[in-house]
């Protein structure tokens, strides 16, 4: 399913991106543009600018970037379509499928509307004095608090009774489709959670979306423990397992303060965790951690920590992912109880073990070894050199070489090897982490070229034609005036670079963009930038006068005219008539030379003069 661009356009258009992001990010006024903490990365001081004019954000610490549409993406953990209907309805703006029928969305809304429905009916089922009872009395074994109830939204599918579905208002079409529950032999609708204690699945947004469920004792007698203690809803169009963390959307905020989110795989789990003040915790529902629930947290934090049940499911279950942590650019810890517990029960029983523990998890490498180091035998020479290099073959691949050399020094003290006899088992040019050019850096070495720039991405309509390709000697800054050339405004230009894909170019597109230009006077900054580029070229030009001066005779000409014109522009830089013409000598000059043509001129280059107004 997917929408117009003219409906995604009037979207942003109705969204104030300033009151969007100010809902959770303080933002405070300087000039045209708004800073404040960057709501992606730790900092003390505000890097984040929001460009409300033009609807964008860059952060100049982490260069985070985007739109509102990105903005929703980012902070919500949903995809596009999800943020756009999102934006939209907070907007009261009303978009149609293009890809799909209206009836796809009218069937997201009633799934939206049931299970909002279905959850308050649970809740009053588990308050019930008399249905609630022994639910309530396992909750409290649990040790599962009446706050703790309350905000997480427990309920109860009472054993033999009826959904109320009239009151409910979920369509009996809706009830397989939208992962409510099934039918039975006789075709009527049976409640997924029957017989179980809820815990409603919500998304990023808020939005009850599923639930999962916990057997009641009596039931789970009663079947003669055939049936699974946990169960959650099918999947729907509202629901993904791989996609959906529970408690994400009460987690996040606490998760990007800290810089770190903890994964657990149970409801209780992170229930009894919260109970004690861990709050940015989150988990799996029903299923193994994927690569979909990571590209969704590493949204909001680049270091997690897993903290899975200690027996062999769980560890196993942590060391999986091990593989993630170099191509998704994020930092694995692993957090170990002692056996037999797991983090609900041990919040419960013991909540300054937790504690304990969590200041004690260990980087997923170290966590690895130390399983395999404890786990192999180590009773002969043939034995501890088999561990060794299956040690050894596991931190190959760590980017830091000293964190490499610690390694190799706890594989020596456990194998009974000596350092050198490791090291020499490690690969020649051990994999490095590349580190990329900032594009920040960038900025500083050529202020005029970017503010130029800024100020073409700001009018690309008014200054197209002045601001050309060749006063730009940065492949990537030409490659954007390219991009820009024909266009009218800042989305149009978005679109356009996105469409190239060079990460580069759209980091500085909105890095610039998030800015108001520095000066209200374009001709300056024009002027500042063609005089620079202008004295470049001669420079260039009376080189080659002087090495070839047979062959370029017919330029000599040129050199005092260009003079002359760096010369009034530099006593008048207001003066956009020998502005125009140097802008056009340097696109001769550049494109010829890029062309691999001659370098003679048009006896009356004016005649390309660009229009030039005062801005």
């Amino acid at each position: 399913m997917g929408y117009s661009e003219l409906d995604i356009r009037r979207v942003l258009d109705a969204t104030d991106i300033v009151t969007l992001i100010g809902a959770s990010v303080a933002l405070k006024r300087i000039g045209r543009r708004y800073v404040g903490l960057c709501p992606f990365h730790q900092e003390r001081s505000g890097s984040f600018s929001v460009n409300g004019e033009d609807g964008v954000y860059y952060c100049f610490g982490c260069h985070a970037k985007g739109d509102a549409i990105t903005f929703v993406r980012e902070t919500q953990g949903v995809d596009f379509v999800e943020a756009l209907e999102y934006l939209a309805d907070r907007a009261h703006v009303a978009i149609e499928p293009t890809a799909a029928t209206p009836t796809d969305r009218n069937l997201k809304a009633r799934l939206y509307d049931g299970y909002e429905r279905l959850a308050q009916w649970y809740q009053a089922q588990l308050g019930d004095p008399l249905r609630g009872e022994e639910a309530r009395e396992y909750l409290m074994k649990r040790g599962i608090s009446q706050d703790s109830i309350r905000s997480f939204g427990i309920g109860l599918s009472p054993m033999r009774v009826q959904l109320p579905f009239a009151r409910l208002g979920i369509e009996p079409e809706d009830w397989e489709e939208g992962g409510f529950g099934y039918r039975d032999q006789h075709g009527s609708p049976v409640d997924h959670m029957h017989g179980r204690i809820t815990f409603p699945i919500r998304d990023a947004t808020g939005r009850v979306v599923a639930f999962g469920g916990r057997i009641l004792p009596e039931e789970l007698e009663r079947l003669d423990g055939k049936a699974a203690k946990y169960k959650n809803s099918s999947e729907s169009p509202v629901y993904r397992k791989r996609r959906t963390l529970y408690n994400l959307d009460r987690a996040r905020a606490a998760i990007v303060e800290k810089g770190v989110a903890i994964v657990c795989e149970g409801y209780t789990d992170v229930i009894a965790l919260d109970q004690i003040g861990v709050s940015n915790v989150v988990a799996t529902c029903g299923t193994a951690f994927s690569e979909e629930h990571l590209d969704v947290l590493r949204r909001f934090a680049r270091r997690i920590t897993l903290f899975f049940d200690a027996d062999a499911a769980g560890q196993n279950a942590a060391e999986r992912l091990w593989n993630e942590e170099e191509s998704r650019g994020v930092v694995f810890d692993v957090v170990t109880l002692p056996d037999n517990l797991d983090p609900a029960d041990a919040a419960i029983k013991d909540p300054q073990l937790v504690e304990a523990a969590l200041r004690r998890a260990v980087p997923i490498t170290r966590f690895r070894l130390e399983r395999l180091l404890g786990s192999g035998d180590l009773g002969s020479t043939e034995d501890r050199s088999r561990v060794a290099k299956q040690a050894i073959a596991m931190i190959e691949r760590h980017p830091n070489h000293l964190i490499r050399g610690e390694y190799v020094a706890l594989i020596a003290d456990r194998t009974g090897f000596s350092v050198n006899e490791l090291m020499v088992q490690l690969p020649k040019g051990s994999r490095s982490r590349v580190i990329e050019e900032r594009v920040g850096d960038a900025v500083a070495v050529d202020r005029p070229a970017i503010e130029a720039l800024r100020l073409l991405l700001h009018d690309p309509a008014g200054l197209d034609g002045i601001v050309v390709a060749e006063l730009f000697r940065d492949p990537t800054h030409r490659h954007i005036v390219t991009t820009i050339h024909g266009t009218s405004s800042l989305w149009e230009v978005q679109q356009r670079l996105k469409e190239v894909g060079s990460e580069t170019m759209l980091q500085l597109f909105f890095q610039l963009a998030s800015e108001q230009p520095e000066s209200d006077n374009s001709a300056d900054v024009i002027a500042t930038l063609v005089l620079r580029e202008s004295k470049l070229e001669l420079a260039k030009l009376t080189r080659s006068l002087r090495v070839s001066a047979g062959e370029l005779t017919a330029m000599i000409t040129e050199v005092p005219r260009v003079r002359l014109l760096i010369e009034e522009l530099q006593g008048d830089r207001t003066r956009m008539e020998p502005c125009g013409e140097l802008i056009n000598w340097l696109v001769s000059m550049r494109s010829r030379r890029d062309d691999g043509t001659d370098m003679d001129l048009p006896a009356n280059s004016s005649s390309m003069l660009p229009v030039l107004e005062d801005r």
